[in-house]
Formats: C-alpha cells, structure tokens, sequence
C-alpha cells in the first residue's frame, strides 16, 4: 500500500512540476519519448498525444547546438548524467534556449531502462545577460562598442588576421575643429554631432567591420580582410560622406584619418599608434584628409 501510494505521489509531482519533464526509452539510437508532463506541453508547444512514440530530435533545429547533443550522447552512452544549454524549438518554429539535466533511469539490476530529462526555458535569462552585456560593451551615445570592447576586438581580429593569413586594417577618425562646435553650440549639439556620426559608421560600415567609439571625438574602424590600400578608399568614403553630411541647420563638420595595416607579429596598441601618427600628419595638413602609414 505505501508503495503504490508512493508511486502516486510520484506521478502527481511529475504532472504538477513546473519544469517540463520528457521521459525516453533506453534506445540511444532512436531513443522514443513515452512520457512528457504539462510543463514540457506548454514549453514546446507539443501535445502529448503528437510526441508520445516520436524522438526528441523533433526539438532540434538549425541553431541547436550539435557541440552539445554529441556530448549528451557520450555521456548517456557512458551511463552518466549530463546537464547543458542549447537552443530547441517549439512545435510552431520559434527558437527558444533551454537548460536541461539527462538522468539513466536503472531498474533493480542496474540496467538503464529510460533516460529523464527535466528542463527548463531561460530564454529570458540569456536575453537579460546579452543586454546587459551589450550595455557593458556599447558607448551609450552611438551605440558603437566603447573603448574597452574595442580593445578587445582589435586584439581578437589580429589573432583572427594572423591565423588566417589575411589582412587587417585600421582607420582612426577624429572630428576635425571639434571643440569649436562644442564651444560655440553648446555639448548637446556636440553630442548630436558624435551620434550621427555613429550612426554613419553603423549605417555604411560592411557587415564584417567593426566600429569603435575610441573616445571623446575620435572613431576607430576595424577593417576585417582589407589591405592598406582598401582601407585608404574605404575611409576615403567615410570622409566625404561627413563632409556632405548637416549635422544641424547649419553645421556641418570635417573628419580627419589615419590608416595603417597590421603587420606580421604586431599586436593592437602598435597598430593604433601607427594609425594615430598617420592621423596626426593629417592633421598637420590641413584636416579633412586621409593620411597612410608611412612606416
């Protein structure tokens, strides 16, 4: 009598979890769901009545990570538990992340009989933790990575250039006689100045490109699988692009440029000081040019 009124107990809590459960049999080459709670219903969107019978790859997507399912398969094979997080996909296609833990379930002779799979969404965890990632890493005003993510990415595409044998270039921008809009409109126009031109360099930077706001008025362009000359044109057209561009009634402002090619063993602080000599010459003469490095 306790037995049964244990076993009771058992399917009123699976039934009543808020987790989704999903029970399989022991077949690791075609493991078949025979069991899977409300929780799991709700979740994916399945009935229980359509997986019953159906394998737990129906879950699995383009995003899913395979990584993960290979590793969920050795450990089961191993008879061990295993805990992960992927992407799987509800009934009407919708991507949505999962954590999961995958327990052998063993009879009296400790044989595996079933596998158990108790899950959870944390779709909205992983979507909290990206924003708050891309607010650690993003300047505020243009929404460009600050100075600090930048670092990093230059650093991360060197080692990416030189791993691939191809060329990596930077741009360093800086806002020609920016003081004097600040002083004569005022921060909030200089603000409006920095922002637009933020938004140059989101709206017209190829999709593999990285832009940086380095600080204050100066713009550092990460130029992914460009050579030197590339790099020159493509700053080029980001310096006529601002000099064409009004900025407000009737302000319009200037940038000036300096590029420089990363070469064999250099890291990140000695191409950008390369760029920034290039940029001061053109500076020296007479802003609103593009200069190259020299060395």
């Amino acid at each position: 009598m306790i037995e049964a009124d244990l076993q009771n107990l058992a399917e009123a809590a699976l039934e009543s979890s808020y987790d989704s459960v999903l029970i399989t049999d022991s077949n690791l080459s075609h493991p078949e769901i025979v069991y899977v709670n409300p929780a799991f219903c709700e979740m994916t969107g399945w009935s229980r009545d359509e997986v019953i019978g159906r394998t737990p790859a129906i879950l699995q997507g383009e995003e899913t990570d395979r990584q993960v399912t290979d590793r969920l398969r050795r450990a089961l094979e191993a008879g061990r538990n295993f805990e992960g997080r992927t992407i799987n996909y509800r009934k009407d296609g919708r991507p949505f992340h999962i954590e999961w833990r995958t327990s052998p379930v063993r009879n009296d002779k400790g044989e595996v009989t079933h596998y158990l799979a108790i899950q959870r969404d944390v779709t909205a965890q992983v979507r909290l933790m990206r924003r708050l990632r891309q607010q650690a890493e993003s300047d505020g005003l243009t929404e460009l990575l600050n100075h600090k993510a930048g670092e990093s990415e230059l650093n991360a595409a060197i080692i990416g250039a030189r791993q691939q044998e191809k060329p990596l270039s930077v741009a360093l921008l800086d806002i020609d006689h920016f003081k004097a809009v600040n002083d004569e409109h005022g921060h909030a126009m200089g603000d409006l100045v920095i922002e637009r031109i933020g938004h140059l360099v989101n709206q017209h930077l190829n999709r593999q490109d990285i832009g940086v706001r380095w600080g204050g008025e100066e713009f550092l362009l990460i130029l992914l699988e460009t050579d030197l000359d590339a790099a020159s044109r493509a700053a080029e057209a980001f310096r006529k692009l601002i000099a064409d561009t009004r900025f407000h009634d009737e302000i319009n402002v200037t940038g000036s440029f300096g590029v420089a090619q990363c070469r064999p063993g250099e890291d990140g602080a000695a191409l950008f000081k390369r760029a920034d000599d290039a940029l001061y010459r053109a500076k020296q003469k007479g802003r609103n040019r593009v200069c190259v490095s020299e060395s």
